[in-house]
């Protein structure tokens, strides 16, 4: 584990389209909320938070608070910064923050003038919007989809664009968990790596047959071990999932109960608290590893497919 634990856990939380679920390893999903679609979510430190067309939803598992509705707006993505500011991205182009753990928000207004004032080329059929938070050295790192990633050192009142080299339409940032100078990010063309806190990206291919970037677990260590979802198609068809232990230099497949591609793309995620440990939602099942995504075992099967996971252990 990285950090001593103040709160309980809660387990794996998907956001699918029946709604928010959460389940422990081995056990029986459980309804947080039903009857939504849900496409984002995100843990961290004992706060969770999740995007839905009705709003977000908070935990905050440091006061033992049940998941509640925060945000009455069309969210589409949201974050956990290491700092404990959650923010939610809207499908109208709009970025909201919270410092109070969801009690109450404010919107980041610069980032409207950023999208108003931008020429940028989103995919078909959607608008300039906020797709992904990441905290970074200083300050914060925003993904704009069709616009790249934007910094902001003072709470987003002046923006610098960080984009060399990365695909403008970026899907999602990730913040390595002990080196701040260190990000990745998804995108339309493939997976990104930066070592200078997105000045400029280097895109890692080798060893993938696919380019559609869907989610990443950064594994802390000398070298950093990754584990990514890939897609052929947009929106995330024909799915697979493959590991790197070398800080994404090479790539090599994963078989998953001899399965190596899915309809879908699956979803992965590191629970923040360890080092280790890594799951991933491929095909209405779960998967875990404990050795850095070396080896696997099927925990769950029989669910939902998730649109995006997150885990608290």
């Amino acid at each position: 584990m990285i950090s001593k634990r103040m709160y309980e856990p809660v387990g794996i939380i998907m956001a699918t389209n029946e709604g928010l679920l959460s389940l422990d390893p081995g056990g029986e999903p459980k309804t947080i909320v039903a009857d939504t679609p849900f496409l984002d979510v995100e843990y961290r430190d004992g706060l969770g938070i999740a995007a839905s067309a009705e709003g977000v939803w908070v935990h905050n598992g440091r006061r033992n608070e049940r998941w509640q509705n925060s945000l009455e707006q069309d969210v589409a993505a949201v974050a956990v910064t290491t700092a404990g500011t959650l923010f939610a991205g809207t499908t109208e182009g709009k970025l909201f923050s919270s410092d109070s753990s969801g009690e109450s928000w404010r919107e980041i207004e610069g980032v409207q003038h950023i999208i108003r004032h931008g020429r940028f080329s989103p995919p078909a059929g959607e608008k300039p919007r906020p797709v992904s938070v990441a905290q970074a050295k200083e300050g914060i790192l925003i993904g704009i989809s069709g616009g790249g990633t934007w910094h902001t050192r003072d709470n987003g009142d002046s923006w610098l664009r960080r984009a060399d080299g990365l695909d403008p339409k970026v899907h999602k940032i990730y913040s390595h968990p002990t080196r701040a100078d260190r990000l990745f990010a998804t995108a339309s063309s493939g997976v990104y790596r930066s070592e200078d806190e997105g000045y400029s990206w280097i895109q890692s291919l080798g060893g993938l047959d696919r380019s559609f970037g869907g989610s990443l677990a950064v594994l802390p260590g000398a070298p950093d071990s990754l584990v990514l979802s890939m897609a052929r198609h947009s929106p995330g068809t024909s799915g697979a999932v493959f590991r790197s232990a070398n800080g994404g230099v090479s790539w090599s497949r994963l078989i998953l109960e001899g399965e190596d591609e899915w309809e879908e793309i699956p979803c992965v995620t590191r629970p923040s608290d360890w080092e280790d440990l890594v799951f991933i939602a491929a095909g209405g099942m779960i998967f875990a590893s404990h050795d850095r995504g070396r080896n696997w075992l099927k925990l769950n099967d029989g669910l939902p497919i998730c649109n995006a996971i997150a885990a608290s252990l």
